[in-house]
């Protein structure tokens, strides 16, 4: 059914007679006259009793027209929806980030989105680098926030955030021979117990090897969190990124790495592949913020 021949309809109740609906829609009467009984006819039963004196409503046709601006008001409000999400003034966001980059999106660019566009909705997951590149070709996210080394492929489109360098994190009181403020080299962590995630090993070994050591790994996982709570037990050296130990949450004393030893935070979405007006005015917060 045609939403005009609603429209159509409402207007000739409202109006009161067939002769002011047509005057006020700009169509002649009888036109909008056959337009009403097409109506009638596709219902199969009369909507609108008239004579030459005045119309008034059946029971059916009390019911079409309450459900004809009902109709009318949905579709309204569904033009309205769809323009808004076009805008990018509502809609929903599907994140993926890494721990501490979800801290940083939270203090920076978050406030900063909803400040603008406060009826966007947030989905937000907290997954580990490859996981959420999983999520973005699967569509089940429309932004991720990963760390170097992960999977990137020539289909993601890549947006790199300033080096982070990796720092060592211990208990002073268990490792009192790191207290010092210079940079650690590899000789002065050969033999201690080291806590490393799989992601840092490699690149860590090569900067241990460059300098002729042999590093000795207590725990090599999956999570920063293990390593970190491992080494607030004094179970042995965590080697971390430096934006994982934020300030005043941790009695660890932390010391920077000789050489740099660095990683990589990235913005990343899928290539060839439709973002909302919402998630555009995201990535641009991303890149001015972080």
């Amino acid at each position: 059914m045609d939403i005009k021949l609603l429209r159509n309809f409402v207007e000739i109740v409202d109006s009161g007679s067939l002769t002011a609906a047509s005057k006020k829609l700009f169509i002649a009467q009888p036109a909008l006259s056959n337009q009403l009984k097409a109506l009638e006819k596709e219902m199969g039963t009369l909507l609108i009793e008239r004579n030459s004196r005045r119309q008034k409503l059946t029971d059916a046709g009390r019911l079409f027209y309450d459900r004809a601006k009902s109709i009318i008001l949905m579709e309204s409000a569904l033009v309205k929806e769809v323009r808004d999400v076009e805008d990018g003034t509502v809609g929903s966001l599907k994140l993926a980030l890494i721990q501490s980059a979800e801290m940083a999106l939270l203090q920076e660019v978050i406030p900063s989105f909803l400040e603008k566009w406060p009826q966007v909705t947030f989905e937000i997951q907290e997954k580990e680098s490859d996981v959420i590149l999983s999520l973005l070709e699967d569509g089940a996210a429309d932004v991720g926030i990963v760390r170097t080394p992960c999977a990137l492929t020539p289909e993601m489109d890549v947006h790199y955030l300033p080096d982070e360098h990796l720092i060592c994190a211990y208990r002073p009181d268990r490792f009192p021979e790191l207290n010092g403020s210079a940079a650690l080299t590899p000789r002065e962590l050969a033999d201690l117990p080291l806590l490393i995630i799989y992601r840092y090993e490699e690149m860590f070994c090569g900067w241990c090897n460059e300098a002729g050591v042999v590093p000795t790994f207590r725990c090599v996982n999956k999570q920063l969190s293990l390593c970190l709570r491992w080494a607030e037990d004094g179970l042995g050296v965590a080697v971390i990124p430096s934006s994982y130990l934020s300030d005043g949450e941790s009695t660890l004393a932390v010391r920077e790495l000789a050489g740099g030893l660095a990683t990589k935070r990235a913005v990343v979405t899928m290539k060839n592949r439709y973002r909302s007006r919402a998630v555009e005015n995201f990535l641009t917060l991303c890149k001015e913020h972080l």
